[in-house]
């Protein structure tokens, strides 16, 4: 430590990396001062994981839930559904046109007569009706004012 004559106080004088001395042991050669190194890029280590096989899982639950799952299936199989029913009505004109759609625009695809029973497919509250003709299958439309649900010959 140094003092100021005048002041006889100590006088501190503040040391950095550029001012600092550089000591060197007397058999060493002085080497040139390091150059400044500006870093790039910071590198972090990471952890590799290397994943671990787990242990098969039991087949059971799966096979049973499978089995379950079939088994509904067959069972809704086995049992039929209910047939609709079938709502049957009669011709009341004496030859009636049967259409393709449902309005006289449309191409004429057979004629009924009357007695002729025929199976409505279709809203029977409608002005036409959709209807299958028994015995032939034949579908088409049919005016509603020309049939009626209860059998005209008996």
């Amino acid at each position: 430590m140094a003092f100021a004559p005048e002041f006889d106080e100590p006088v501190f004088t503040e040391v950095t990396p550029e001012t600092a001395p550089v000591v060197v042991a007397a058999d060493q050669p002085v080497a040139a001062p390091a150059p400044e190194v500006t870093p790039v890029a910071m590198i972090t280590p990471v952890a590799v994981m290397t994943p671990v096989a787990s242990p098969e899982p039991t087949a059971e639950p799966v096979v049973a839930e499978a089995v379950a799952e079939v088994m509904a299936e067959v069972e809704a199989e086995a049992t039929p559904a209910p047939e609709p029913e079938r709502i049957i009505w009669y011709v009341t004109g004496s030859r009636v046109n049967v259409r393709e759609g449902p309005s006289t625009n449309y191409t004429v695809l057979g004629k009924v007569l009357y007695g002729d029973a025929a199976e409505i497919i279709s809203d029977p509250n409608a002005d036409w009706v959709k209807i299958r003709i028994e015995g032939d299958g034949v579908e088409g439309y049919i005016a509603k004012r020309f049939m009626t649900d209860v059998d005209p010959l008996g």
